[in-house]
């Protein structure tokens, strides 16, 4: 089949990694696999690389980042829809609702007549991200989010939701039960692998003899509850190191903490070298409230901490719980510093019991979460909506 991702993100950020990963394996399975993207950097030119024998293209677009991050940009939108109009795929998938998706999207549809599955990978209305927007913002553009955001999710002949809460959330708005898939966020196994942990410490000149707590983060969400976490580990314990990757902490936030010295942030690391630090951490910790926006979708960081082969600890809420309940791979506190630290206490003292449950975190990124496993429930999908003579094929 040839097969159209159309994905509002930028190369590497959000949703692309999703898409990107199913357009790879789709690939290795034989399909030819388009993904159109936004571009990461100010264009003029249409640009396109082939990665993983998938074809990833972004069109011009002089907005800022934060724009086209968010696939807002009226530039890019309408060029996406000129350039679905001069291709022919056999199936599109629209990942969300932004205007460079949609817009396309509906051309895609309605005007070549194509088949098309759509994915909810993450609550951006009311009880979403809009939420973390500033007020005026919020006021500006919610009815928007809401309407389009809804609405496009009536569009596809199947819907790929990332979390059981989007599919309630679907079934409420009266999708039928046999049009909605559910596949959660899958792992890495191949380019994430749990090393030996002073072999990755000594590359990159991290702690040697210290107990590293990992996390990784595009975006702060209760920050203030894990870094209060660290500050109680950090005054019970002198060898704790807390190592963040992606977005730097404010000096309000880096305030929780009880030895600052003590916090070494790496930034926003390429892929290559992100899979290489990840086995340098003793265990993983990130802070997941039991609130709509997080039942709203999956943490794709689980999946990275999964294939690295290191325990983790959480929050009990949505999906997680599930994965953590069948297959042992950390601990799932309370929303409380003190018993989020405790947990991760446990597993600092216990080099045991950590190993056991990351060597059970690696199991099952390979047998569930793996991402090839879970491509083939979406190929699966592709063709049982596709025309018959494209199923042939």
């Amino acid at each position: 089949m040839k097969i159209l991702f159309l994905n509002h993100n930028v190369k590497g950020r959000g949703t692309y990694v999703r898409c990107f990963n199913f357009a790879k394996h789709l690939a290795e399975f034989g399909h030819a696999v388009s993904l159109l993207t936004s571009t990461s950097e100010y264009r003029l030119t249409l640009k396109r690389e082939v990665i993983d024998g998938v074809e990833v293209i972004s069109l011009p677009d002089i907005l800022g980042n934060r724009l086209r991050n968010g696939g807002l940009g009226p530039i890019d939108s309408f060029l996406r829809c000129m350039f679905v109009l001069n291709r022919q795929y056999d199936i599109v998938e629209m990942f969300d609702h932004r205007p460079a998706v949609l817009f396309p999207g509906l051309v895609s549809k309605y005007i070549q007549k194509k088949q098309m599955v759509v994915e909810w990978t993450d609550l951006h209305g009311t009880g979403g991200s809009l939420g973390n927007r500033p007020p005026r913002l919020q006021k500006l553009i919610r009815h928007y989010e809401n309407f389009t955001e809804r609405k496009s999710k009536l569009l596809g002949d199947q819907l790929v939701v990332i979390s059981q809460g989007l599919k309630k959330l679907a079934l409420n708005m009266g999708i039928p039960a046999h049009r909605i898939s559910w596949i959660p966020g899958g792992a890495d196994v191949d380019n994430i692998k749990p090393h030996n942990k002073t072999d990755a410490r000594e590359k990159f000149g991290l702690p040697l003899n210290q107990k590293l707590v990992g996390y990784t983060g595009y975006s702060h969400y209760d920050m203030d509850m894990l870094l209060k976490a660290i500050n109680i580990l950090q005054q019970s314990r002198d060898d704790v190191w807390f190592v963040k990757t992606g977005a730097v902490l404010s000096d309000s936030l880096k305030a929780h903490l009880h030895d600052p010295k003590r916090l070494i942030e790496l930034g926003f690391l390429s892929y290559p070298v992100f899979t290489k630090i990840l086995p340098a951490m003793d265990a993983f910790i990130f802070p997941y409230a039991d609130k709509t926006i997080n039942t709203g979708r999956w943490p794709n960081k689980l999946g990275d901490y999964m294939a690295a082969g290191r325990p983790t600890v959480t929050n009990r809420t949505g999906d997680i719980v599930d994965a953590f309940t069948k297959n042992n791979i950390g601990f799932m506190a309370a929303e409380d510093p003190e018993d989020m630290a405790n947990k991760m206490q446990i597993l600092l003292s216990n080099d045991e019991l950590a190993e056991q449950m990351g060597r059970n975190a690696r199991k099952a990124a390979e047998e569930i979460y793996d991402w090839r496993i879970l491509s083939k429930k979406l190929e699966s999908i592709f063709l049982n909506v596709s025309r018959p003579e494209v199923v042939g094929k």
